[in-house]
């Protein structure tokens, strides 16, 4: 993992624990179904690299040709990337608002939604809102990991930092009911989404990522240490 490695060569000692696994759905032919009709839609709307990799799991090869993408975040637009596509739109901040505003006009317009199946319907609201033609579909399935005995161990022993990687990952850490370290123990939210699923669950989130990348991590953590030793 890019982030598990950059850490470990600014000299952290990291341990990775699964709290979510990524699953595809029971039945992938209403998406191959969607993207066989892609020329119908003004836009296609990925909101993570998770989705991407369903939509190639689903139809290797699909031709995005005649529709513009909307990659939420830099790790799914590189993963857009990957299919040999550039995302005609990439929002600065994951805010429902922000996304739907950039892609213009909507009244009338087609777009369809690659998510999850626990996605919070706010974007889905604010483009139907906006007067577009939503179609969304369901690309991959959210499960809920079961940590090892050593891992739920590594948990309860604390850390300096526990770095959370999505919202589903913050509910099932609170789900969990342990200490999660102690009151130095900073939780580091990959942006603002999951920084607020992490508060609604109950969680003290110390440190939010300035993008949702690897890089935005590695400053966060390194900015707040840095000032605890001065």
């Amino acid at each position: 993992m890019e982030l598990v490695e950059a850490l470990e060569g600014l000299g952290a000692d990291v341990a990775t624990v699964p709290l979510v696994s990524i699953e595809p759905v029971e039945d992938e032919r209403s998406l191959a179904a969607a993207l066989r009709e892609l020329d119908a839609y003004a836009w296609v709307i990925f909101t993570s690299a998770n989705g991407v990799a369903a939509v190639e799991r689903a139809l290797p090869g699909v031709s995005f040709a005649g529709a513009k993408i909307a990659a939420v975040g830099p790790a799914t637009a590189d993963a857009v990337r990957g299919l040999g596509v550039d995302p005609s739109f990439v929002p600065d901040v994951y805010a429902a608002e922000e996304i739907a505003a950039g892609l213009g006009p909507l009244e009338g317009v087609r777009i369809l939604l690659v998510q999850a199946d626990i996605a919070s319907p706010s974007l889905a609201e604010e483009l139907r809102g906006r007067g577009a033609k939503l179609d969304t579909i369901v690309a991959y399935r959210t499960v809920e990991a079961k940590p090892s005995a050593a891992e739920i161990e590594a948990l309860e022993r604390g850390a300096d930092a526990i770095v959370l990687a999505s919202g589903s990952a913050a509910r099932c850490l609170a789900g969990l009911g342990l200490r999660s370290g102690t009151a130095e123990t900073q939780l580091v939210s990959i942006g603002p989404k999951t920084a607020e699923a992490a508060r609604e669950a109950g969680l003290r989130v110390g440190l939010v990522a300035h993008e949702a990348t690897a890089e935005g991590i590695i400053h966060a953590l390194v900015s707040h240490f840095e000032e605890r030793v001065q």
